[in-house]
């Protein structure tokens, strides 16, 4: 029973290793995020609207400019008419025609509004740069996730290898116990406990596998690829110093992106407030044009007529009462005002707490990833020992089991640590505002 249980392990390895062994594209971070850049969708149609409001931000659309029109209108008319005039006379027309052509070219330009126009071109401006904030929004998460998930194929990667060495130290340990009991001097017992050992450092073997291309299918997909591309890294997780708290917090409150977004969003709010303001004023237009009229008539009182000349005039109108819906319009936005402003305060407050639990964990993953470092030196001279000793039958399989399992947890924590800590890093340069400025220039 035993032999047929590992060669169905081996074959196991074998359809894995398939998906991993043949054309792979090896792939750096910065190929990786370029490729992902240039292709997410979300980031393509975040531009679009970019786009559509930088098209708004002008100033004709904000009421700067005046309105031309060109009218021009035709009628023609038959009527049958029947006429009696206080002299007695009496005309009777079948069919008359007339015929008006009118046309005219009308300027409508306003000169006051209560500064809304102004306003409104601020607002205009700050929701180009809300565009621009979310456009940095979607770049900073793609950025992430992409670094991420690289950082985690390392960590697979790296994980495999450890799997992998388990599972050969299990299969040393089988051949010594196969030796000893074709020797006389082992039992059954230890070749059954090494082969179930085996077993179980081969079922990791293969759970770590499977997870390593589904993070591969992740991070195609990121990529805009197909999942089932094949890749491979040739790359390791390398931890930065720890800045200092101050200088990252300083960095955060100044150019966060979720914080510059609610900040933008305040100042709309002002905005809002100004142009319900700008009701309580009056509002001047200057109206000028050039007219031209001409008649053609067989009935009525004039036969031709022709008129042509410029016009001009002011049209002032001011709103002495609608109801105090002006009044209620500023209070609204003014609530709507003090709302932003306690968003901003709010997202303030979470960005500091955030960022001081990932500053935290940044530096205990760094002191952890030290001590597990020294562990590793230490468990694999224990291991080296333990091996040495048990070919002597000094020790049995349960200690040595223990000694192997203790360097196999040594270096799973090593891993976890090193991805935890860089996690925490990305995390941090995330929120202080400096994750595109780093993983996009020299990572």
């Amino acid at each position: 029973m035993i032999k047929p249980l590992v060669g169905n392990f081996t074959l196991v390895f074998l359809l894995i290793f398939t998906g991993f062994s043949y054309s792979q594209e090896v792939i750096s971070l910065q190929k990786a995020l370029e490729i992902g850049l240039m292709n997410n969708y979300s980031i393509i149609l975040q531009k679009n609207d970019v786009d559509v409001l930088k098209n708004n931000n002008t100033l004709g659309n904000a009421g700067f400019l005046p309105t031309l029109n060109l009218n021009v209108s035709q009628n023609n008319n038959i009527n049958t008419t029947h006429q009696e005039q206080f002299g007695g006379t009496v005309k009777d027309i079948a069919n008359g025609r007339s015929n008006t052509l009118n046309a005219g070219v009308q300027m409508n330009w306003t000169l006051f509004d209560g500064m809304n126009m102004f306003v409104s071109k601020k607002m205009l401006g700050t929701l180009e740069d809300l565009g621009e904030n979310g456009t940095r929004i979607i770049l900073e998460g793609a950025v992430s996730d992409i670094s991420l998930t690289y950082y985690s194929i390392i960590q697979m990667q790296k994980l495999v290898r450890v799997a992998r060495d388990a599972v050969e130290l299990s299969e040393q340990r089988k051949r010594i116990a196969t030796a000893k009991v074709s020797l006389g001097s082992g039992s059954q017992l230890m070749l059954l406990q090494s082969t179930v050992d085996l077993n179980a450092d081969s079922t990791r073997l293969i759970n770590q596998l499977v997870m390593l291309e589904s993070t591969c299918a992740d991070f195609n997909q990121l990529l805009c690829r197909d999942p089932s591309t094949s890749l491979e890294i040739h790359d390791s997780i390398q931890l930065s110093a720890p800045r200092s708290y101050d200088s990252i917090m300083q960095d955060a409150l100044r150019q966060n992106s979720r914080l510059t977004g609610v900040r933008l969003n305040q100042d709309l709010a002002r905005l809002n407030v100004r142009q319900a303001q700008s009701g309580r004023y009056p509002k001047l237009n200057l109206m000028t044009g050039y007219n031209f009229s001409t008649l053609n008539s067989q009935t009525g009182f004039l036969l031709y007529n022709r008129s042509y000349g410029p016009a001009y005039g002011l049209n002032l109108t001011y709103n002495l009462f609608n109801g105090f819906n002006v009044n209620r319009t500023v209070k609204n936005a003014k609530l709507l005002m003090n709302s932003a402003e306690i968003e901003v305060q709010d997202v303030g407050l979470g960005l500091k707490t955030i960022l001081y639990k990932n500053h935290l964990e940044y530096k205990a993953n760094l002191e952890i990833v030290k001590m597990q470092t020294v562990n590793i030196t230490v468990a694999r001279q224990n291991v080296n020992i333990a091996f040495e000793k048990y070919k002597l039958g000094s020790i049995n399989d349960i200690e040595l089991r223990e000694i192997q399992q203790k360097l196999i947890d040594a270096e799973y924590q090593l891993i976890l640590s090193q991805f935890e800590a860089k996690k925490a890093e990305v995390e941090i340069e995330q929120l202080s505002g400096k994750l595109l400025e780093r993983f996009t220039n020299n990572k």
